[in-house]
């Protein structure tokens, strides 16, 4: 993976856009959008199968992340609406000048939120999407109380000091306090609503094809907290796998986390479903 360009953000502040390409001129591409705190460098090897198997890559940091600047702390704040409307478009635009065609998003868990508030915009601009471990954290999906109690925590911190410790608190990295009080009121109502305007409605005719991936020991993201999520989707044309790592094969068992770095069998899988429903420019998929 690569460093492809640096990316002027509406507002102010940039990203980098990293990625590899796929063999030929005409292959599909698939951009990334990681985990809350998660470097745009940790999915290096997953990018890297992608463009292995077929579809070029990218992935790029959220705002205030990693190679971002500046970076995410008590006066620089933003939310899901920031994510959705300003850093998603600006991200895919740069990768249509360089890859024509179709784009197809790869929601990483807080990815795939940031995914459904996008999509439920008039100005969407993705083709296809790939939802992995990615779940509402609504209480009533996950683990009842003990996920309500966690994230009202987070929610409590952030608004106490002006945004989320996350980097020395154990959990999601250092992160902007609209967009965490923004996820904890999801994880209380089950309602995500950016600026206080639920997506549901927006999404509900939305129709685009969409793979759901499950994956094994998920704790974060259980089938429960996927289902929850693939409900917004109501319009998708939604297929659904569940990934588990061969028993036989070396490495650590497939978790929230570890499928980035060891995908060969996910990769391949993704790569297949993305060049059957999009195809590359030319074929008249």
């Amino acid at each position: 993976m690569e460093k492809h360009s640096e990316i002027t953000l509406p507002g102010g502040g940039t990203t980098v856009l990293h990625g590899t390409r796929a063999a030929g001129d005409d292959a599909p591409v698939a951009l990334l959008l990681p985990a809350m705190g998660v470097p745009a460098g940790y999915y290096g090897p997953f990018v890297d199968e992608l463009a292995e198997a077929g579809v070029s890559a990218a992935v790029a940091d959220y705002p205030g992340q990693g190679e971002s600047r500046p970076l995410a702390g008590r006066n620089r704040d933003h939310g899901y609406e920031a994510l959705a409307h300003e850093w998603l478009p600006a991200v895919v635009a740069e990768l249509r000048r360089e890859h024509p065609g179709p784009v197809v998003a790869i929601g990483h868990s807080l990815g795939g939120h940031v995914l459904a508030a996008h999509l439920s915009a008039d100005e969407a601009d993705v083709d296809a999407v790939v939802l992995i471990g990615s779940g509402t954290p609504y209480w009533r999906d996950q683990q009842g109380i003990k996920t309500l109690l966690q994230t009202q925590f987070v929610g409590l911190v952030t608004r106490t000091l002006g945004y989320w410790p996350g980097t020395r608190l154990g959990f999601g990295g250092t992160q902007a306090k609209t967009l965490m009080l923004e996820w904890a009121a999801f994880g209380r109502t089950g309602r995500l609503a950016p600026g206080g305007h639920d997506i549901a409605p927006g999404l509900a005719h939305r129709e685009l094809p969409l793979l759901v991936v499950d994956l094994d020991n998920d704790t974060l993201a259980p089938p429960s907290a996927v289902d929850g999520l693939v409900g917004v989707f109501a319009g998708a044309h939604v297929e659904r796998f569940a990934f588990a790592k061969d028993p036989d094969a070396p490495g650590r068992p497939v978790d929230h986390y570890s499928f980035a770095r060891s995908p060969e069998v996910i990769g391949e899988r993704i790569a297949s479903w993305v060049l059957d429903r999009v195809g590359a420019p030319d074929s008249g998929a």
